[in-house]
């Protein structure tokens, strides 16, 4: 078979078994850490509402943000379908916004092909519905969209810019089996090739590959979806870099596991040379205060008795399950 058939045949093959793995881990909690360090602080436990940094502070909202928002880009955490994870999420943002009103919010939820419809629905040209349609949302995403409106309306309501981070499962596909160089640079969305991943990471990404893989993958299997998480974090870094501009907070909503202990997107941002960044989690310590070990993230806050999640909403993955 000549090489560019096999390399297509290859690609296809990878891309159908990717979109498949990456959907269940990904319902599953991909990229989370799969045996969470902890720490049991019983007697410094910060209360819910608090926020503790890397240095072990205990602080408040009000103390924290003017430090963070000195900030270019700020990482805030998620499990996708946790509805106090993204009241979180939109609760940092509007104090954030407090302090830098020129602000930019990147959103993982979506890939570039996107951003016509985010620059439609932050300028009001389209109503939710057509705002899902244009998005593409349940193809692209699959999250119950309830999750994210909330978020999505504060952005319109302040007129902040909504930036597509993502880029489509085919392309990483592409880029992870044929190669940077096959794939011409106007379709790449200025990406540009992954740093490696570090020892750790590749680490954590073969216990994820183990988890969720089928048996009867070939050995490359494992190195072809390395590959793929590698050029999905450099796709949300690349984007979260490029609308970094003076005087711009620019604020990345994406899933956790991807910032975790500074691997996949802050890695990947310190090679691009933005090394002003933090990374921010919401965490559920538990009546036993059970805190993730130094270095999870730069801050993580402590949820309450919030719901973590709400029964009336569903999570819709094409290909995947409901939940």
């Amino acid at each position: 078979m000549p090489r560019s058939r096999y390399l297509r045949f290859r690609s296809l093959r990878f891309r159908s078994r990717c979109r498949s793995l990456c959907r269940r881990a990904v319902l599953a909690g991909l990229l989370l850490p799969l045996a969470l360090p902890v720490a049991v602080l019983a007697d410094e436990c910060p209360a819910p509402g608090q926020w503790q940094t890397r240095d072990d502070e205990h602080l408040s909202t009000a103390e924290l943000m003017p430090k963070l928002a000195d900030h270019r880009v700020l990482l805030l955490g998620e499990r996708h379908d946790r509805v106090d994870h993204h009241r979180w999420q939109l609760y940092t943002l509007a104090a954030l916004h407090a302090y830098r009103p020129t602000m930019v919010i990147g959103l993982e939820m979506l890939p570039r092909e996107a951003q016509p419809a985010l620059d439609a629905w932050v300028a009001g040209e389209l109503d939710e519905p057509g705002f899902l349609e244009a998005s593409d949302w349940q193809q692209a995403w699959g999250f119950d969209p309830d999750l994210y409106l909330p978020i999505l309306h504060f952005a319109r309501m302040q007129r902040i810019p909504l930036v597509a981070l993502n880029v489509t499962p085919a392309l990483r596909g592409r880029l992870a089996v044929e190669g940077w160089e096959t794939v011409p640079p106007e379709e790449r969305f200025g990406i540009t090739p992954p740093a490696p991943a570090s020892p750790t990471y590749r680490e954590r990404l073969t216990a994820i590959y183990d988890q969720h893989a089928e048996r009867n993958d070939d050995t490359s299997g494992l190195e072809r979806f390395i590959a793929a998480q590698l050029v999905w974090d450099r796709a949300m870094a690349t984007g979260l870099a490029n609308a970094s501009k003076e005087n711009t907070l620019v604020v990345g909503l994406i899933g956790q596991g991807h910032l975790t202990h500074g691997h996949g997107v802050p890695h990947q941002l310190d090679d691009l040379g933005m090394t002003s960044h933090r990374s921010l989690i919401p965490i559920s310590p538990g009546p036993e205060c059970r805190l993730p070990a130094s270095g999870y993230a730069d801050a993580v806050f402590l949820l309450g008795d919030e719901p973590p999640t709400d029964s009336e909403s569903r999570i819709t993955v094409t290909g995947g399950m409901d939940r």
